[in-house]
């Protein structure tokens, strides 16, 4: 598994200590995101000991914000508060801004919030920034990806499936079990948290056969899990302009 290039979120709830961290190596996991802070006021008190645990493991470590806002000027806030926190933990801006959108109820203002958001840190040098947010938000097109402003990497949150539910993500985050407890690990398809120079992975094997979807093509279905075409034809005896059909079965493992 050491081709897999695996990421771990982080939350205050996480199990966060030397064990954890070294133990998840050989899953693949070589970034971690610690959450700093949620809404305009509440810290994760545990960040600085996993930014800490998870950098002696020698994994790259990047900031995320869980978002309470419903207002332009309540996202702006945030994204400032959460701007000083990484820049307490000597976090830089050239680390991965992540923004986990998950609200009981998104309406059509989103998409404008969640630019408000971004747009601010944006201007104060955060350049690399990414949105978390769940597949229904975007299959329900709550969220318009087509609408934001700054384009950034999309991960979806699709923890009962096993292969994303959302075409051309950057990340896919999924769980896991380790000693027992569920872990939040994402799959980095386009190598958005992990090192320039890391053998680019494929799809963890959840499960080793995708089940194709309307408007799949064997290009599509290798872009989106990380395989190359030409091994995802090998795989399943086929050419690059054979058609693939709703509900068939591709082997990707």
């Amino acid at each position: 598994m050491e081709d897999y290039n695996m990421v771990a979120f982080c939350t205050e709830q996480t199990k966060a200590d030397q064990e954890y961290f070294y133990s998840i190596q050989p899953m693949g996991v070589n970034a971690c995101v610690v959450n700093l802070t949620i809404g305009g006021n509440k810290r994760n008190l545990l960040a600085q000991k996993q930014i800490k645990i998870a950098k002696n493991a020698g994994m790259v470590v990047h900031a995320s914000h869980i978002a309470r806002f419903t207002t332009p000027e309540e996202a702006r806030a945030e994204a400032k508060f959460f701007l000083a926190n990484t820049r307490a933990f000597n976090l830089s801006a050239k680390v991965v801004h992540t923004l986990i959108f998950v609200p009981t109820v998104a309406d059509k203002t989103a998409t404008d919030l969640i630019n408000f958001f971004q747009e601010t840190l944006y201007i104060h040098g955060c350049h690399k920034q990414d949105l978390c947010v769940p597949a229904n938000l975007i299959i329900n097109n709550a969220i318009r990806v087509n609408c934001l402003h700054l384009r950034p990497n999309l991960t979806v949150i699709d923890y009962n499936g096993f292969s994303p539910s959302v075409i051309g993500i950057g990340t896919w985050l999924f769980t896991d079990n380790y000693l027992d407890e569920r872990q939040l690990i994402a799959y980095d398809f386009m190598d958005f948290y992990t090192r320039h120079n890391q053998v680019r992975g494929r799809q963890l094997s959840l499960d080793p056969e995708y089940i194709a979807k309307t408007g799949d093509s064997y290009w599509l279905i290798a872009h989106q899990i990380g395989i190359e075409l030409t091994e995802l034809l090998m795989l399943n005896n086929a050419k690059v302009e054979d058609k693939v059909f709703p509900g068939q079965r591709i082997k990707i493992a």
